[in-house]
């Protein structure tokens, strides 16, 4: 299943706030969980769809 492009984006811009150090929606710190709360998508979203292999 591929995420969908506006997922994609929110990723990436929270992505940008969390290592310029401008949280949002989370505490800031550089792991799954608060990546997916900052993009405020389901942390599956990270771990099932964006897997290294």
């Amino acid at each position: 299943m591929s995420p969908a492009p506006d997922e994609r984006d929110r990723i990436r811009v929270a992505m940008n706030r969390i290592l310029s150090g401008a949280p949002e929606h989370s505490n800031g710190a550089l792991t799954i969980v608060a990546l997916a709360a900052e993009a405020q998508v389901h942390r599956n979203a990270l771990t099932d769809r964006f897997r290294m292999s």
